[in-house]
């Protein structure tokens, strides 16, 4: 008798370390994920019916713009006429890595809001990133969405699927504007982009003397700090084309650390990334309003993300990863044209 209730002592025993192991196993594969909030809506129409519910987008996801439109915004602001009274045009591309659209709810109601302050001045999109699909499409990774904004195509255009891969010789908007005249600066700190992506970019740009000044930093704070120095500007201080750029791009990688890591989703990490990302946003911009020459300059600030994502990745062509959205100061009158724009190879 004695022996049968140890027997059955050890079998409870040990199923109950088999069921902590798996749930250990289990929390490890999800992040722990939903211990920190996580949640995941399983069907593209309820995703779709959470983005309405934010009320926040100025166009319906069924007229989503392509990515690629950043391109044209920028390109088209240099083309225009300064207004009256401007002297100089001036633009910033603020890119938040793998921040998923529905992250904005966790920010449409802070007062320090780079996207829903750029918003009031402009516009906030739903677009798309990933190609069209059945057409061109491109995973929905960091290398190709960002390439696809600064050159205004997909991969037929700019040569890249997937992360890994160097850039062919399309040209960014910051290579055609310093070729112009415009000083730029690209300022990143994921090392693929300079050491793999966009080596050839700035091996040229310092061959041929063109204004563009490519930073790897060692992370956010570190981006930011560098982009604050190029836009603050007090009174009567003197900067060169280099230190004051016409043209400035940066990534802040909050919210895609913290999706590979806890999950993409708005868990408490993913949520306080959105939150880290769009605080940051938000002070670069008023510091650029607070310049001493701003009264003179026209600027156009876009804020934007290359994907989204889903559990703990990205790449896919699901909605969470190819949902995107772009807020701009300058507000965008959509018709086919801004619907269907990419640059495509020849």
């Amino acid at each position: 008798m004695k022996k049968t209730k140890k027997k059955i002592a050890l079998i409870i025993v040990g199923c109950i370390l088999c069921a902590a192991i798996i749930t250990l196993a289990v929390l490890h594969i999800i992040g722990f994920g939903f211990l920190l909030g996580f949640r995941e809506p399983s069907e593209e129409d309820q995703y779709i019916s959470e983005l309405d519910a934010l009320g926040v987008f100025d166009n319906a996801i069924s007229d989503e713009l392509p990515q690629t439109v950043v391109h044209r915004l920028i390109m088209e602001h240099f083309d225009a006429p300064l207004p009256e009274g401007k002297t100089q045009k001036k633009a910033i591309f603020i890119g938040f890595d793998g921040y998923r659209a529905d992250a904005i709810g966790n920010i449409k109601d802070n007062a320090d809001s780079a996207i829903m302050y750029t918003k009031s001045l402009g516009g906030l999109y739903h677009s798309f990133a990933g190609g069209i699909k059945n057409v061109n499409e491109q995973a929905t990774s960091t290398v190709p969405g960002w390439a696809t904004m600064l050159t205004g195509g997909w991969s037929d255009l700019h040569g890249l699927t997937e992360n890994g891969i160097p850039k062919n010789d399309a040209e960014t908007v910051l290579t055609s504007l310093a070729k112009r005249g415009y000083s730029g600066s690209f300022t990143v700190s994921w090392a693929q982009h300079l050491k793999i992506t966009y080596k050839a970019d700035a091996e040229m740009a310092a061959e041929e003397g063109l204004p563009i000044t490519y930073t790897l930093e060692k992370n956010d704070d570190g981006t930011f700090n560098t982009v604050m120095n190029y836009v603050t500007k007090t009174a009567g201080q003197e900067k060169t084309k280099l230190e004051d750029p016409d043209m400035i791009f940066l990534t802040l990688e909050y919210t895609d650390h913290a999706g590979h890591t806890f999950g993409f989703g708005n868990n408490r990490k993913y949520t306080q990334g959105s939150i880290d990302a769009d605080k940051h946003g938000y002070e670069i911009i008023k510091a650029i309003e607070a310049r001493d020459t701003f009264d003179t300059e026209d600027w156009l600030i876009v804020i934007s993300t290359d994907h989204g994502g889903t559990t703990h990745s990205h790449g896919g062509q699901s909605i969470m990863e190819r949902s995107t959205w772009i807020a701009t100061n300058k507000a965008i009158n959509i018709d086919e044209s801004w619907k269907t724009y990419a640059v495509k190879a020849n």
